[in-house]
């Protein structure tokens, strides 16, 4: 069932407890089952500390977590799922890191790698490409998005 949701997730988030130092070991581990299953997909992945409100019990520091993020290419945050502390922001940042990446995945290709060479693009082929790129066909006007999840309540 795990190599079938490998399969067919937009997005994943791997959760371990701060009070549990071995299910944060079994993370790069289960990236790399993700990465070898999708190797050729750009796939948003969220690493999350859960158990964020246990202070006294921590074995896991977010230091730690944060470095290991950035090691594994990955985004890092800590939830509180008893208090819900941040699952809000985890999941409305998760719909935007899809959402995002489609976005990138819809763009049309770059129409000057596609003229035969000697020949230039029209000057108003370009400028339509350039409002393209910056409005894009559905968003609204000027609209931003932040590829960060460090701080989840600007997605």
């Amino acid at each position: 069932m795990q190599d079938n949701c490998l399969q067919m997730g937009d997005a994943f988030l791997l959760v371990f407890s701060v009070t549990d130092r071995g299910s944060f070991q079994h993370l790069p581990g289960l990236l790399l089952r993700l990465r070898t299953a999708r190797p050729h997909r750009h796939i948003p992945v969220i690493l999350v500390g859960n158990k964020g409100d246990l202070a006294r019990s921590r074995e896991v520091s977010m230091e730690e977590g944060r470095s290991l993020a950035g090691m594994l290419s990955c985004k890092y945050t800590e939830t509180s799922a008893a208090l819900h502390h941040n699952t809000q922001e985890l999941l409305e940042g998760v719909v935007r890191q899809i959402r995002l990446r489609k976005d990138e995945g819809e763009r049309p290709p770059q129409t000057a790698t596609l003229l035969p060479p000697g020949r230039r693009e029209s000057l108003t082929k370009r400028a339509r490409r350039l409002l393209q790129g910056i409005m894009g066909k559905h968003r609204g006007f000027f609209k931003q998005r932040s590829k960060s999840c460090h701080d989840l309540s600007v997605l």
